[in-house]
């Protein structure tokens, strides 16, 4: 009698456990998680990428480890098409997103569609500037409307391309955009090398990878746009700069990649008890204090945006009329398919 109770009681204490056990922990205990970056390890997403990679793994179940994986070109399209093509969509691969690769697909043909990525969370919003510096042939924004200047550029679907363009075609700027770099540390050599005079650039990348220039007083900006920056309160916004109702639909609708901003995804597919604990994770990592302070020793902004918020976001601005889209890609030289 006592044999058989005691293994009913071990019967009941591993049904029990195994009652408790945690499928997601169970999944991702001994993985890597790749994050698939949008561009150069150099720029501010590889900034971005590293910090996250180094703590995330704690909030994960299972404390899986994270390794970033660089994967610029393309004006950052190709990282989410390896994501929606290639990667496995079971949870081990993480993406970061260039924010106006989200609108893309709608303004010339690509390999995923971001209205079924499964968003985890955003670092921070990301403000952007159009700047130059002050070796540049004109200096004001009414000197470029009379004066050629060159900006560098990744591509035609990043915003280094698209808000200059818009500028040429709505505000009369003569920007001339040289795209083929592949990632934004190389415009910046560019910069040095005097090869451009300016780029469009997110505020992030000024703060942490050029704030010399900042300090020096080396950068001019000519706009900004998305969430105000505060450290420049008298550059002009350039939504105040377009006044046709049309004209500002188009601007509203490339402006939510600022509100994206420094975001993270799942390829679609990923069972949604992993979503949910990733998401749950990614916000107790954003209110670390450990991680807070080492982004405040790099200069790097930190605001949460919960994924649920991103999804709803994505969702919006993807709902564009087809004609103001249509609209929009003449006049910034995309021709309709």
């Amino acid at each position: 009698m006592r044999r058989i109770f005691a293994l009913v009681v071990a019967s009941l204490i591993v049904q029990a456990s195994a009652g408790h056990a945690d499928p997601v922990a169970d999944f991702y205990q001994g993985k890597t998680i790749r994050v698939i970056v949008a561009g150069g390890a150099g720029a501010s997403l590889g900034l971005y990428s590293r910090v996250f990679s180094d703590a995330m793994g704690k909030y994960i179940p299972g404390n899986p480890t994270l390794v970033p994986d660089f994967r610029g070109g393309a004006g950052g399209t190709l990282a989410p098409a390896f994501m929606a093509n290639a990667a496995p969509h079971d949870g081990t691969h993480i993406g970061l997103i260039l924010p106006p690769t989200v609108y893309a697909p709608l303004l010339s043909p690509q390999k995923y569609d971001a209205s079924k990525f499964l968003w985890i969370g955003s670092m921070t919003p990301r403000p952007a500037v159009v700047s130059v510096l002050d070796t540049s042939p004109a200096k004001t924004l009414e000197q470029a409307k009379r004066t050629e200047v060159i900006l560098g550029s990744t591509g035609k679907n990043s915003e280094t391309y698209l808000i200059p363009s818009f500028m040429n075609a709505f505000l009369g700027t003569k920007f001339k955009i040289v795209t083929g770099y592949k990632a934004g540390d190389e415009i910046n050599l560019a910069l040095e090398r005097n090869e451009v005079h300016g780029r469009m650039q997110y505020w992030t990348g000024w703060t942490t990878i050029k704030q010399d220039w900042l300090q020096t007083g080396k950068l001019i900006h000519f706009v900004q746009y998305g969430p105000r920056i505060k450290e420049i309160p008298n550059v002009a916004y350039l939504g105040d700069l377009v006044k046709d109702p049309q004209q500002q639909r188009m601007f509203k609708f490339m402006e939510i990649a600022q509100y994206i901003g420094m975001s993270f995804y799942f390829p679609p597919g990923v069972p949604p008890d992993r979503v949910a604990a990733v998401r749950k994770g990614f916000e107790t990592f954003m209110s670390d204090p450990d991680v807070k302070a080492g982004a405040a020793k790099r200069s790097m902004e930190l605001e949460l945006v919960k994924g649920e918020d991103l999804q709803k976001l994505v969702q919006q601005a993807l709902a564009i009329e087809p004609a103001v889209v249509e609209k929009l890609k003449e006049a910034i030289g995309f021709k309709s398919e």
